[in-house]
């Protein structure tokens, strides 16, 4: 009766390594259906389907998604830093009370704390925090141009950190 349960042993155990086999060859097939280095010809490949509201973002998750997130907090900071630095050293408008500097002013005080001062302007000229004339501004050329922060420092830091606490979980602004 013994040598009849080595047999099934090893019935089972080969049955089940013949199995483990399949499964790495279909898993193998698989991969080689979306793997864009295993086709000879374009045609071969299988068209990826992306959703219209996906195009253009980075995966659920993904390591992607996390750098985009970290990268978009660590911009709001800078134009956070940006409408602090127009805050402290701008004069209230007479008719507004709205805080305002000329660019030459702030580039000199800000060209210390950072290189991206336009980009910066920029972006915070999108989202509605400052207001200046032109597409862009020069060193040189605009230096007495208004740069205008549109609504109080306070109110502006209040919505920047909210941004922040929904991308990150936390708020870890230093302004």
């Amino acid at each position: 009766m013994s040598a009849k349960q080595v047999s099934f042993e090893e019935d089972t155990s080969v049955s089940s390594r013949i199995t483990l086999f399949n499964k790495r060859a279909e898993e193998h097939q698989n991969w080689m259906v979306i793997n864009p280095f295993a086709h000879y010809t374009v045609r071969e490949m299988p068209k990826r389907l992306i959703r219209q509201e996906d195009y253009g973002h980075a995966p659920a998750g993904s390591r992607s998604e996390q750098r985009s997130q970290q990268a978009h907090v660590q911009a709001l900071q800078e134009v956070l830093q940006l409408c602090k630095v127009i805050h402290e050293l701008g004069q209230p408008k007479p008719k507004t009370g709205q805080m305002v500097l000329s660019f030459g002013e702030l580039f000199e005080h800000y060209s210390s704390i950072s290189g991206k001062l336009m980009g910066t302007l920029l972006g915070a000229r999108k989202h509605g925090y400052v207001a200046f004339e032109g597409e862009t501004l020069f060193q040189s050329k605009d230096e007495q141009v208004s740069v205008c922060l549109l609504r109080s420092y306070d109110e502006l830091r209040l919505e920047i950190m909210a941004k922040v606490e929904d991308l990150s979980g936390t708020a870890t602004l230093k302004a």
